[in-house]
């Protein structure tokens, strides 16, 4: 079973671009810590950095290069790596006919219909860089090459190809990422841990069944406490608050998508009273469960808007 897999199909989310421009000689795009998740720039040509006020080092990104902002923490990409002047205009493309060194940048944000509990998201930092040279190992250079095509090429439908390729993008940014990944802590690496993964996928098989930490730790083949101690240090709860969060995340996954009855779903997350289950979907979202569903159908209008 593809655990990474299994997760990011329960992330539920629509991403859009929403800045396809070249900018000139001195500039800054600036983007306010505005109410997303999740922003991304991919660079499409010439070369910029990226500035974190948070951060006194700032990053130099090339053509091809993406840049995914977690959290959306404000940040500016400007043609050189000193703070932009405060009274240099902000936001400013120039047109075809402008000469000079340039550089032209596709900027997209993903909204999310639920981000409380996602441990992949959770284990990542808030700004990704993967350069151009990790992502041609991948599919991803293959995506960044038809997003920056179908921005230059305006043709007919290409917002709506661009918003599309803007979902694959970050699923397999967040793949590629995985893969050259070296950190040795964290969801991600506990994944990459056979005994701990093991675990994982036999719980993430059948949620539903009386699963305890001695259970899992007979899928990872290691004692109880050095299963319990191992999960705490890797993925950063403990083994159990892991299985009532993805529980949890299933339930929320299934009142946005299916009619089945609250009983039911609570009964395939391994609870045997409605009550039980509504206080423990409470707990873990700070919403019911119809609460849930009207969301869910809010989202789904939106998006077909």
């Amino acid at each position: 079973m593809d655990i990474l897999n299994d997760v990011l199909q329960k992330l539920r989310f629509h991403s859009e671009v929403f800045l396809h421009a070249r900018f000139c000689n001195q500039w800054v795009v600036d983007i306010e810590p505005l109410d997303l998740k999740v922003s991304f720039h991919v660079i499409a040509h010439g070369n910029c950095w990226l500035r974190v006020p948070d951060s006194p080092t700032p990053l130099a990104l090339h053509e091809g290069d993406l840049v995914i902002c977690l959290r959306n923490p404000p940040h500016f990409v400007t043609p050189d790596s000193e703070y932009p002047a405060e009274d240099l205009a902000r936001n400013c493309p120039v047109s075809d006919d402008v000469q000079g060194e340039s550089t032209t940048l596709i900027c997209g944000k993903c909204e999310f219909l639920q981000y409380s509990w996602n441990p992949i998201l959770e284990s990542l930092k808030n700004i990704i860089v993967i350069p151009s040279k990790d992502s041609a190992q991948s599919n991803l250079g293959v995506i960044i090459k038809l997003m920056i095509a179908e921005a230059e090429g305006n043709k007919t439908s290409s917002s709506a190809i661009i918003d599309r390729l803007s979902d694959i993008l970050l699923i397999e940014a967040i793949r590629t990422y995985t893969d050259f990944s070296e950190k040795d802590k964290g969801y991600l690496a506990a994944l990459k841990d056979t005994r701990l993964c093991n675990a994982i996928t036999s719980f993430h098989k059948a949620p539903g069944q009386n699963w305890t930490v001695h259970t899992l730790s007979e899928s990872a083949g290691m004692s109880r406490s050095a299963f319990a101690d191992q999960f705490k240090h890797m993925v950063g709860m403990s083994p159990m608050e892991y299985v009532t969060g993805w529980r949890m995340q299933q339930a929320y996954d299934v009142l946005s998508s299916d009619n089945k009855s609250v009983m039911q779903i609570a009964e395939d997350s391994g609870y045997q009273s409605e009550a039980a289950f509504r206080k423990a979907f409470k707990k873990q979202f700070g919403i019911g469960p119809g609460s849930v569903r009207r969301e869910a159908k809010e989202f789904a209008e939106q998006a077909t808007v």
